[in-house]
């Protein structure tokens, strides 16, 4: 019996030593969490890891040996790239924390996760009391000299604590600027934005996988400022200074930063900046690594931005006369539709009662059928003639197709007298709501 025992441990014994690490997580209020999904992050993207249900508001993932240490990604709503959050794991630990929208992920259990918590925490009091010293009206020298000795001995303490650890890259990466002794406001302000990227190395792979770049980064687009230029070139300049400190960086690695940052002035509706980043930087970063697909996307995005012509087209092919040539009204509902969809035989004839609402010299709608060939097309557009009526044949592969980056019917523009884009509805309520407010 006793044998039997030792031989059970003796085999047992490296399954042991492979425990698995878990992470877990309550989220409040449960009702508002269905499921999360854990990635391990990358210079270049995520691979999934595992994904679980909530149950009650809880979470949890089992880490097995190959769950090796690095930055991992929490998703727990859609879309996905703007409900998540990163965490450190350290390869040898659990983590617990809890989670709520307002106040984010506080951890309970995690050396490498509390630290920079708690570290974070304590550098944001410093700057919120550095920045009320130096609001009054009477400056306290002797007050912000203390708050600058205190920044150094905070990161010279937690870099020590932090050593060996995989939070000492973010430690690191997070220091602030603090002078050497007393500054005014304007001097400090000045420094601090020369000094902004001094700690962070844009070819640290660990940082890479993190979110904090691309953070760091929009920060000082969105805050540095100067009062001779408009916003869009502040946005504009501040954007060459980023893109200047990645120039070391792997390859790979930058354009998928970039395309992050494009992907965030986007979602900002900063599309001027947008476009200047694509034009400028991302689109010939692409085209040198061959990526169509990136500098495609990029390239219909531009070209369909609000302000910019719409792409032109022939309307009738036996007179020739194109878009750009039309001249009955003050703007166009541009809707491309298909005689085979569903969706656009409910939908058009709404169009067409709401067409004839409106005042015939200030909008007129212009609908191009996306077709295979033109029997039931013909029939169906008896039923509007209040439209200027257009098909393309081929379908999906016509040039309008990939001209108006067309994924699915129907889809509307609206545009000027001059045919530039005014306003892209996301559907016809849509484009109801835009025509009311008119």
């Amino acid at each position: 019996m006793k044998f039997k025992c030792i031989f059970y441990l003796l085999v047992m014994f490296p399954l042991l030593l492979i425990a698995q690490n878990t992470i877990k997580a309550t989220f409040t209020p449960e009702e508002d969490f269905t499921w999360g999904i854990l990635y391990k992050n990358s210079p270049t993207g995520k691979k999934y890891v595992a994904q679980s249900k909530f149950v009650e508001g809880h979470v949890v993932f089992k880490l097995n040996e190959e769950a090796t240490k690095g930055i991992y990604k929490l998703v727990y709503a859609v879309p996905q790239n703007e409900y998540n959050f990163d965490l450190i794991y350290n390869g040898k630990e659990d983590i617990e924390l809890k989670f709520n929208l307002n106040d984010g992920a506080i951890f309970l259990k995690s050396s490498e996760n509390i630290l920079l918590s708690s570290y974070l925490s304590e550098l944001t009091f410093l700057g919120k009391s550095l920045e009320a010293e130096f609001s009054k009206n009477q400056i306290n020298r002797k007050a912000i000299t203390t708050i600058f000795d205190t920044q150094r001995e905070l990161q010279i303490t937690y870099e020590e604590k932090s050593k060996g650890m995989l939070v000492n890259h973010f430690i690191k990466a997070n220091k602030p600027y603090i002078p050497s002794k007393y500054e005014p406001k304007s001097s400090y302000i000045k420094n601090q934005t020369t000094d902004y990227f001094k700690n962070i190395d844009f070819s640290n792979e660990v940082l890479q996988s993190s979110n904090l770049l691309l953070d760091k980064s929009l920060t000082y687009v969105y805050s540095v400022v100067d009062e001779g230029f408009t916003e869009e070139n502040n946005y504009s300049f501040n954007t060459d200074q980023v893109v200047a400190k990645t120039r070391f960086a792997n390859p790979i690695f930058r354009k998928s930063f970039l395309e992050k940052m494009w992907q965030k002035f986007v979602s900002n509706d900063d599309i001027i900046v947008a476009n200047y980043l694509a034009e400028r930087y991302l689109i010939p970063l692409a085209n040198q690594q061959n990526d169509t697909r990136l500098a495609l996307k990029l390239i219909q995005f531009k070209n369909l931005s609000i302000g910019n012509s719409a792409p032109d087209f022939i309307l009738d092919e036996s007179s020739r006369k194109k878009l750009s040539a039309l001249d009955v009204a003050e703007n166009y509902i541009l809707v491309f539709w298909s005689s085979g969809c569903s969706h656009c035989l409910k939908e058009l004839p709404q169009l067409h009662s709401l067409s004839q609402k409106l005042n015939s010299t200030k909008y007129k709608v212009v609908a191009v059928g996306l077709e295979e060939n033109n029997t039931k097309w013909s029939s169906e557009v008896k039923k509007f003639p209040n439209f200027i009526n257009a098909i393309k044949l081929q379908k999906w592969d016509n040039k309008v197709v990939k001209d108006y980056a067309l994924t699915s019917t129907p889809t509307y523009f609206v545009l000027d007298q001059n045919k530039k884009f005014k306003f892209k509805p996301e559907g016809l309520k849509d484009l109801e709501a835009y025509l009311n407010e008119e």
